[in-house]
């Protein structure tokens, strides 16, 4: 009897480890952590974990190699997400359009949500493509402005995106820079740091804006719009990121893309590395 119920301990502890082992291969393979922790959102926290542990070695970034912003008017369906990551070296998605958009259509919610955002983010950061987020702002005040940016905060807390870019393309106010200063300032109360300014210089002198608060400026400028760098913005200020194009061309999306390059490594680095 002693040695049957010794043999039985023997059997039980075995299989014990036996599922301890599978299930710890399970964790490995999946990622699937809601086995062990029981939160919600646990698998995201995982995956940024994850990412921040396997960040991009600098070193062997083409940094001439585009960079693409995209919104919900990409659709995810249209994408190879696997084709276009291997082409570039960063992704800035929108999160949202202004407080709300004249009408629900494909790109964007009546509350101004960008609807493919979450899955642009998604599939991007799982192929260690760093991201970065912005939103089209359009308050017709310096409150409505705070709130597009607190709206813009909730969505892509959980992203922990490398750098918040706010796109600023249209009056909508009589004091520009007061509204573009309230959503910058409602950002960084709420902790953000790496806050940017996507427009062009020739509306920051029209509209008397004033970006010394701004961590990066991010210039659109054209030229003869190729899809090729074939020009570079006229300024005295500096700019860390320049959208040069509207025609880019990758293998495994069928229409047009936006592009952009970093002015410089040190500037590719400051844009897309996660805190």
């Amino acid at each position: 009897m002693r040695n049957k119920l010794k043999l039985k301990t023997i059997f039980m502890m075995s299989f014990g480890v036996i599922v301890l082992v599978f299930l710890s291969s399970l964790y490995e393979k999946t990622g699937f952590t809601s086995i062990f922790e029981g939160s919600a959102n646990d698998s995201i926290n995982q995956n940024i974990q994850n990412r921040q542990l396997n960040n991009v070695n600098f070193k062997e970034v083409n940094i001439q190699a585009p960079i693409i912003d995209i919104s919900g008017w990409q659709l995810p369906q249209e994408m190879d997400y696997d084709q276009i990551s291997n082409q570039i070296v960063g992704a800035i998605i929108r999160v949202q359009h202004g407080g709300g958009s004249v009408k629900n259509n494909a790109a964007s919610t009546s509350s101004g949500e960008d609807k493919s955002y979450k899955k642009h983010i998604e599939e991007f950061q799982s192929r260690n493509v760093p991201v970065a987020v912005y939103a089209y702002a359009n308050g017709r005040s310096e409150k409505e402005m705070r709130k597009e940016a607190r709206d813009f905060y909730d969505r892509a807390k959980d992203y922990t995106p490398t750098y918040w870019w706010v796109d600023v393309e249209e009056e909508t106010m009589n004091d520009m820079n007061a509204g573009v200063e309230a959503f910058r300032d409602e950002l960084e109360s709420l902790g953000v740091e790496n806050i940017g300014i996507y427009t062009q210089d020739w509306f920051l002198s029209a509209f008397q804006i004033n970006v010394d608060k701004f961590n990066a400026i991010w210039f659109a400028h054209y030229g003869g719009d190729t899809g090729f760098l074939d020009s570079r913005p006229e300024t005295d200020k500096h700019y860390e990121l320049h959208q040069y194009t509207s025609q880019g061309k990758l293998n495994g999306y069928p229409n047009q893309l936006d592009f952009n390059i970093a002015t410089s490594r040190e500037d590719y680095e400051k844009i897309f590395t996660y805190k």
